[in-house]
């Protein structure tokens, strides 16, 4: 059986590799709670996110303009249904391509942190408003973490969503 979990509301996600993260937004629900819940198989995490502005997270570490090898450094706010931060989203993306129409590729190691403990993930990823990665372990409640993990960028004030879809070990 696959849960669902809303814990917050607007819609607002991470910078990950390339710029801020969106998902669509939609209506947010209580967290699941229990020792338990984080770990079942089909367990689905969602949060806004506030990035960090974009300017704030560019190392530029080449001739001017995105370039194999600058980094994407990125510490975001992971809230609550009420708009409450509840944790916080850090990690940092390489550029390892660039892409036809001004685009890039990204290499992302990042950790979501949580009250209830952390989760890990990366993945390779563009700088188009979706970016699927792997979660690839967890410590406190997610130490068995595995699974999928979504980023989208909303385009809009910073905001984008954080998808987390636990499938355990």
């Amino acid at each position: 059986m696959r849960r669902s979990t809303w814990v917050v509301g607007l819609g607002v996600a991470a910078v990950v590799g390339g710029g801020a993260v969106s998902a669509s937004a939609a209506p947010s629900a209580a967290p699941v709670t229990g020792p338990s819940a984080a770990q079942r198989p089909g367990t689905v995490l969602r949060y806004d996110i506030v990035f960090r502005p974009m300017d704030q997270n560019y190392v530029d570490l080449g001739t001017p303009g995105p370039g194999v090898g600058d980094l994407l450094v990125f510490q975001d706010r992971i809230l609550d249904r009420r708009g409450g931060q509840v944790g916080v989203e850090g990690g940092s993306c390489t550029i390892t391509a660039l892409l036809p129409g001004d685009h890039f590729q990204t290499h992302c190691v990042g950790t979501v942190s949580l009250p209830a403990g952390q989760i890990a993930f990366q993945g390779l990823v563009s700088d188009l408003p979706e970016k699927r990665m792997a979660v690839v372990g967890g410590t406190g409640r997610y130490r068995t973490a595995a699974g999928e993990l979504t980023v989208v960028e909303l385009g809009h004030d910073n905001a984008g969503t954080l998808t987390v879809k636990l499938s355990g070990r």
